[in-house]
């Protein structure tokens, strides 16, 4: 079996839908250069099978207009510049020229036919040669066969068409948008953990020992193996214990510590530590302790305002009441949405292309299983049943194809599309999330087309939405901000393509392990870098 290695453009229009027939149908197909045989072996739902027949004699005008290219510019020993014969030519490169021939027949019919018949391939095309049962080496002689011009090109043509899809009536579509209003106790909640956030320490006296929530700040040495290790140490480093913030096992051995003191902390870093040459390592660092801070109550007033960069509390508190407003207006519409999609679930009814659906499972279920290991945990340990988890996630990938398609022909049909300025802002705004490496995430996206796709989708997919939601009843409910956040907002909220409600199929929470992504200090763990399911 060989596929193109090029997709043709398959042409539009209006689909053709055929069912199942008793018997095939055959056409004679005229293309400028040749006449092409083509019988339908099989239409039922959106599968086809054609098969496509070019006489060897057309083949062969192919390969000498081939030729007569190639003559303009070869330059051949004994010969003037366009004046080799075109039989020496063929005699002399017809089997190096013959596949090209070969290849560009096969893409031309191949697209006529799919436009005759006024359909769209949803997959590429399967090119099969050899008519018994598979096998690579009978597809070899088929192809040598026409390569040699000892016969016609006859081969098997198997795709998916894109299905008629039919616009639901959108005035007869009536969604609940929920509403929330920033209020005073929203605010004074943030300023509590903003002001969480912000202690203030003060120092505690020589006797005092460090316990979990002090501060300590430290000096320390990091060595494997008793050789220091790059980045491995810091002067005047803060941290709070208890905060996690360093390596598993360092923090502890603080705890009871006094100022002054000097202690070897024995620690190994994690399996899945990013620094792949630290990962697995037992190391021993060298500290001093050098401060012990206790938290002391921070007062919210002017004073703690000015010290957050602004002029005074009533700034700070519009600061939060503005960005509240934003972020209650995103969730608004993410539930807004969502609960569009489902209408939309409700109302699309048509069949969709199996390849589709089952590329979509396999990404989905590659991420989930990955999402699983990456976690530390073993796959068996959170899927208890694999089967049916399979079939829920099956559902997701069914959901995800059918929306997505009604998605892009809305697009076409509205010609709905974003400006490069849009893809870039979006572009920009996804390599931040990977600091100090954005040059190289920004080429390695511009350099994939398939990547840029993904930056470009999601963008139209929020374009069509605001369309719809124009066209679409909608009916406002004023709630409470619990009411608005609900079970799916207590996580992280990065819903990329939410054709789906993930969270209701997995059957046991992932459990993330943190892992580092700076070793500015070694020991020091931050945020991980979330990555796009």
């Amino acid at each position: 079996m060989a596929e193109l290695v090029d997709a043709p453009d398959l042409g539009s229009g209006s689909l053709w839908s055929g069912g199942s027939i008793p018997f095939a149908r055959t056409n004679l197909i005229h293309i400028s250069e040749y006449i092409m045989n083509v019988t339908e072996v099989l239409a039922k739902d959106l599968n086809r099978e054609i098969k496509v027949v070019v006489p060897k004699n057309d083949i062969e005008d192919k390969l000498i207009s081939k030729l007569e290219d190639l003559k303009k510019t070869i330059q051949l020993k004994g010969f003037r510049p366009g004046k080799v014969p075109i039989t020496h030519l063929k005699r002399v490169f017809s089997d190096r020229v013959m596949p090209e021939v070969v290849e560009d027949i096969i893409k031309e019919t191949s697209q006529k036919v799919i436009i005759d018949r006024n359909e769209k391939a949803a997959i590429q095309p399967k090119i099969t040669f050899y008519e018994g049962k598979p096998s690579e080496e009978k597809e070899k002689e088929e192809i040598d066969k026409v390569i040699k011009l000892e016969k016609e090109l006859s081969y098997k043509m198997t795709y998916e068409i894109m299905p008629e899809i039919t616009l639901p009536k959108y005035e007869s579509i009536s969604v609940v948008k929920k509403i929330a209003e920033v209020t005073t106790e929203d605010i004074d909640e943030s300023l509590l953990k903003i002001s969480e956030e912000n202690k203030s320490f003060t120092e505690k006296n020589d006797k005092e020992k460090a316990e979990v929530g002090d501060q300590v700040t430290i000096d320390f040495i990091g060595k494997i193996d008793g050789e220091v290790f790059e980045g491995g140490s810091a002067n005047d480093a803060p941290l709070i214990l208890g905060s996690g913030s360093f390596i598993p096992g360092f923090e502890d051995q603080l705890e009871g510590a006094s100022k002054d003191k000097d202690l070897d902390i024995k620690v190994k870093f994690p399996d899945d530590y990013q620094v792949e040459q630290l990962a697995g390592k037992d190391a021993i660092f060298e500290t001093k302790v050098k401060k012990i801070e206790k938290p002391t109550k921070t007062k919210i007033d002017n004073e703690f305002a000015k010290r957050l960069g602004f002029d005074d509390l009533k700034k700070l508190k519009d600061q939060i009441n503005e960005q509240l407003e934003k972020d209650y207006e995103s969730i608004s519409r993410s539930n807004t949405k969502r609960n569009l999609l489902d209408k939309l679930d409700t109302l699309l009814k048509y069949n969709i292309p199996p390849t589709m659906v089952k590329d979509e499972f396999d990404n989905i279920w590659a991420n989930y299983t990955k999402e699983i290991t990456d976690s530390g945990q073993k796959i068996e340990d959170v899927i208890k049943d694999e089967k049916k988890t399979q079939k829920e996630y099956h559902g997701i990938a069914e959901r995800r194809v059918r929306i997505g398609l009604f998605f892009n022909k809305v697009a076409e049909d509205e010609s709905i599309n974003v400006s490069d300025d849009e893809v870039n802002k979006s572009l920009f705004e996804q390599a931040r999330k990977y600091p100090g490496q954005e040059s190289e995430i920004i080429k390695l996206y511009q350099n994939n087309p398939n990547a840029m796709m993904q930056i470009k989708s999601p963008l139209i997919e929020e374009k069509v939405v605001d369309h719809i939601l124009k066209l679409i009843k909608i009916k406002e409910e004023k709630v409470t901000r619990v009411q608005l956040l609900g079970h799916d907002h207590d996580h992280d909220h990065d819903h990329d393509h939410d054709h789906d409600h993930e969270h209701k199929s997995k059957p046991k929470k992932v459990v993330k392990k943190s892992k580092t992504n700076d070793i500015k200090k070694s020991v020091k763990k931050t945020k991980p870098v979330k990555s796009k399911k």
